[in-house]
């Protein structure tokens, strides 16, 4: 428990949204709140540790949270949605064991159903496709299962800038500063992400050419941007077949 409390971070958005809670009285509801997000990243951070990969960081945002991993981008896209996956399923259990006090009358109704509307509502926005959200997340594995590693991700960036365009127009009649404040650090979120694409691809094939990572499954390709996760590759060149190690050999040597 000291280990995942030493990573929690409050983004500055937090910090405003919690005080203009405080300041009008719903600190029951900043509590609820605040402990769905903080249970939904428990999650990641447990199965994370299970697959024994490190967390960098959790940061707490006012739509939820973003756990950031010291992880490889060649890992077992398994693992990764096993871990995209455990926030929802956690914070799931955690509903469920407050619906069963509220039905022992262990808690009270009004509290009951506090954590009844937060729990939904985070649940249903955490798995929108919008980057950095978990829907794209695991949007993005299924993706890489049967897209290249450089096409999965521009696929991932054209849905959440859709799917965060269709959130403002049916968001339209509710926006107001709490919604702005969302929508700002979405859009953020995924212009930074959109510039980083050169980079995190350059990082996917430096790994496999650092840490002699290799698969089981074989893909034939002739072009260096058509490389995937989860396979090693041929490169079949004027008639020349090269190891997927000798070509990334001769490109960074």
């Amino acid at each position: 428990m000291k280990n995942i409390l030493n990573k929690i971070e409050f983004h500055y958005t937090y910090l405003i949204m919690a005080l203009s809670f405080i300041l009008t009285g719903y600190f029951l509801n900043l509590i609820v709140f605040s402990s769905l997000i903080i249970i939904h990243e428990f999650g990641h951070f447990l199965i994370a540790r299970l697959e024994k990969i490190k967390v960098d960081k959790i940061i707490i945002y006012p739509y939820g949270g973003i756990t950031k991993l010291e992880n490889k981008i060649n890992i077992d896209i398994n693992s990764e949605l096993k871990i995209a996956i455990s926030g929802v399923l956690v914070q799931s259990i955690y509903y469920i064991i407050i619906f069963l006090l509220w039905k022992n009358a262990i808690i009270r109704d009004y509290t009951y159903n506090l954590f009844k509307i937060y729990h939904y509502s985070i649940l249903i926005f955490n798995l929108l496709p919008i980057y950095p959200l978990d829907g794209a997340k695991i949007m993005n594995l299924l993706l890489s299962k049967y897209f290249n590693f450089k096409l999965a991700n521009k696929i991932t960036v054209i849905i959440s800038i859709i799917s965060l365009f269709l959130f403002i127009i049916k968001s339209y009649y509710e926006l107001n500063y709490s919604y702005f404040m969302v929508i700002f650090i979405l859009l953020e979120n995924i212009i930074k992400y959109y510039k980083l694409l050169d980079y995190i691809y350059a990082k996917f094939l430096l790994e496999r050419y650092l840490y002699h990572i290799s698969y089981n499954k074989v893909k034939i390709i002739n072009n260096k941007d058509k490389m995937y996760k989860n396979y090693r590759h041929l490169f079949k060149i004027n008639n020349n077949t090269i190891t997927e190690r000798n070509f990334l050999k001769k490109m960074f040597d």
